[in-house]
């Protein structure tokens, strides 16, 4: 169902914007701060925000953000699939001869590996602004000097690092929370419990994925 691809994308996406750009922003401040606060021993506190661009442009922005879509829209979508099942609903599209995988799981699945990569870059962006303001006020370092140190910091491989993964963990996410939600049987009962089983392993697909693809990247020299 094409048609349903654009107002997924809203929910998915433009919906969760507040929400994942909220998170990013603070674990950018919860970085710089511990940089500051450990480095700031050695006097290394110029080294933060190389420490800020590599952890989360790396690592912390593509997870962070997958988290929190999984709990959010993760739990969205395996619940919509779930009321549909329990409800027939599912049954229905079969005797009119739609394939609910084609008519319903794909189009959930695109939508998820094609918003996350943006939350992630708009993530990144904001959880830099966030140590920069932590930085700034703890440290007293400069913002011209912060920003100097940031784009000297920023790397083709390191951008690329993040977002490459993004779209795996939004179809892992897709698929994770549509399968459990196409798996619900009996009553209102099975979708509550679908829907919570849906988040728990979207989280940690979405942990062991991202730790794959940093041992994958370490092996490459990445």
């Amino acid at each position: 169902d094409w048609r349903s691809l654009p107002r997924l994308i809203q929910e998915i996406g433009a919906d969760a914007l507040l929400v994942t750009s909220a998170a990013n922003l603070l674990v950018g401040i919860i970085i710089a701060f511990l940089g500051v606060s450990q480095l700031g021993r050695f006097g290394a506190v110029a080294y933060v925000p190389e420490l800020v661009v590599v952890a989360h442009l790396r690592e912390l922005g593509p997870l962070v953000t997958a988290i929190v879509v999984a709990g959010r829209s993760g739990a969205g979508l395996a619940s919509e699939i779930a009321t549909m099942k329990v409800s027939e609903e599912i049954d229905a599209l079969r005797s009119m001869g739609f394939d609910p995988v084609r008519w319903l799981v794909v189009p959930r699945c695109l939508a998820l590996a094609i918003t996350l990569p943006l939350l992630t870059w708009v993530g990144d962006a904001l959880a830099l602004i966030g140590g920069l303001v932590a930085t700034s006020v703890i440290a007293h370092i400069t913002t011209r000097a912060y920003i100097q140190a940031t784009v000297n910091a920023i790397t083709v491989e390191h951008f690329l690092a993040g977002l490459v993964k993004s779209p795996f963990l939004g179809l892992a996410i897709g698929l994770i929370a549509c399968g459990q939600g196409l798996l619900a049987r009996g009553g209102a009962a099975a979708v509550g419990a679908r829907t919570t089983t849906a988040v728990v392993l979207a989280i940690f697909s979405v942990i062991v994925m991202s730790a794959l693809f940093t041992f994958f990247f370490a092996l490459m020299g990445i």
